[in-house]
Parts: structure tokens; sequence; C-alpha cells
């Protein structure tokens, strides 16, 4: 059911309009399995769900016996754990379509709710790449960030025989891409992240900005998303699913009231997960690379 709320309807484009920094990535990297809602089950803020995959592109139903989404192929892959954000604000008064409160729901409400989720699911990604999981590589190495050259750069793309470089994506923290950018302009070429991916023969290149691993490379299908609505399971005043049509991540949004302190609360309500499957150490079977520093 769509949320009928003039202010909220409006807020709605402005809304995923915040998360699009979080899809982008999410676009980038890997599959997704943006289904809309959540099975019959009694959700929780703060409980996880698990789902076993290899890739998130083939779900299938959810298994009442195990409380998981199952999804189709290998799933000795990975285990993805995904949380339930609440994210939005308070606030006063009873009427969302009047006077001025029609026009903090818009500004107030998908501000705080897309960015919140934003970082939140960036945030998730982050710790999903930096994860004890992924093992640093003590066969895929780099020089210490200040030694490395191009060449060094462009022979991480023909690093293993069993990743294809033009499909994966290389992930850099911040000081990784200033240096990359460096060597790029000290051999005369263009340092945006198309021209830096096309120069070293990845799909994309990635920048995540407080990453403590300082490269990883990811090929396509070693990471995959999973995002649901929660069934609503309260009898709130308001409660609709909206989609965004380029992406088709769908988004819960509850409204409830506060009559002890007159006021109203509304929130956008999502699970999200990162799966990751890691490579080992010596960088032998398929998996995400975290590149190591050459002693």
């Amino acid at each position: 059911m769509a949320i009928q709320s003039p202010a909220l309807t409006l807020a709605i484009d402005a809304l995923f309009g915040n998360i699009k920094p979080a899809l982008d990535i999410i676009k980038k990297l890997g599959p997704t399995d943006f289904s809309a809602e959540a099975p019959g089950i009694d959700i929780k803020p703060g409980t996880t769900t698990k789902v076993p995959l290899s890739t998130v592109s083939a779900a299938l139903a959810f298994n009442d016996d195990t409380n998981n989404y199952l999804t189709g192929g290998d799933t000795e892959w990975a285990t993805l754990t995904a949380t339930h954000y609440l994210q939005g604000f308070d606030m006063r008064g009873t009427d969302l379509d009047q006077g001025i409160n029609a026009s903090r729901v818009k500004q107030l409400f998908s501000n705080r709710c897309g960015t919140g989720i934003a970082m939140a699911a960036k945030k998730a990604i982050k710790d999903a790449l930096d994860g004890s999981s992924i093992p640093v590589s003590t066969v895929v190495q780099l020089p210490d960030v200040k030694e490395a050259t191009i060449e060094h750069y462009d022979g991480l793309s023909g690093a293993k025989d069993w990743f294809d470089a033009a499909s994966s994506v290389l992930v850099v923290n911040s000081a990784e891409y200033s240096h990359l950018k460096a060597v790029m302009h000290a051999s005369h070429l263009s340092a945006t992240p198309e021209s830096i991916a096309a120069e070293l023969g990845f799909a994309e290149v990635l920048v995540l900005p407080g990453l403590t691993a300082r490269a990883l490379i990811v090929p396509y299908s070693s990471v995959g998303f999973v995002a649901r609505v929660p069934q609503v399971i309260a009898d709130y005043k308001e409660a609709g699913t909206e989609t965004d049509e380029d992406s088709g991540l769908s988004l819960g949004i509850v409204v409830a009231s506060d009559q002890r302190l007159n006021r109203q609360v509304v929130n956008g309500d999502l699970w999200f997960g990162v799966a990751t499957v890691g490579s080992p150490a010596n960088a032998a079977k398929p998996g995400i690379i975290k590149v190591g520093t050459k002693a």
C-alpha cells in the first residue's frame, strides 16, 4: 500500500534522492535483491536475519523453519545478516498535511530519513569490506603506498586468472586514491575514476573514505545486497511502501501518534544487509582480494 498523506507523498522523490549516494555504490559493486516486503513474521528493531547466498540475484521464498531468506546458487559462498534500520524524526503537532508541517515533512523527513539510511548503508558496506572474513592477501601485494608506481597498479588486473578485471571493481581508501592520482599525473595520464579504471583494466575504481584496507579487488558476485521492507505489525496511524523506480529499492514509511507529547513520529523502515565472499590469504579461490603490502 502506498502512502496517502500529501506531505509524505511529496517527500518521496527527495527521500530516494538522499539515499542515492549509497545506491550508486551498491550498483557498482554487485547484484541486489530488493524485494518489496518481508514475510509475516515478528520483526523488531535491532534484530537480524541471516541469508545464505552466492549471488542474491535469484531469491527464493522465505523459509519459515529457519527464519531465513534462501537464495539460489552455491550457498557455501557467504552468510548475510540484514539489520533493521528505523530512520526518521519526531514532529510536534497533529496534522502532517497542514500549514508549516507539510513543508517540514518534505524537507526534514526526506533529508533525515534518506541521509540516515544512506549513511547506515555505506557504513555497512565499509564494515563488510573491512571485515575479518576477507583476509589480507599474502600473494597479491603492493609496495608501501608512497612507493607504489603506475606499473605496480597496472599489475593488479592480472594478479589472478580466476577473476575478470573487466567486470571487477577496484576499491581504494582515500590515501590510496590520492597516491594513485599522483602516479597517474606523473605518467601524464588523466586521474578521474573512470580514466584510472580504464588504465588499470577494471570496470570501476571506487573510493570509500574511512576504509581501513588500502585496496580491494571485488569480482562481480563476490558481494551482494539484500533489502526488505518489514511487515507492519503495529497499529500505525499510516503505513505504506514506496519504491524507487531507478534502483527498485523499496522503503517502508510509518506514521505513529504520541498523544502524550502531542507529536507524530515519521520513520523510514528497512532491512538492509551486505554479504561478502573473501578470497583466502593465498588468493587461491575466487572472492574479494584484500590487497596486501609488501614487506
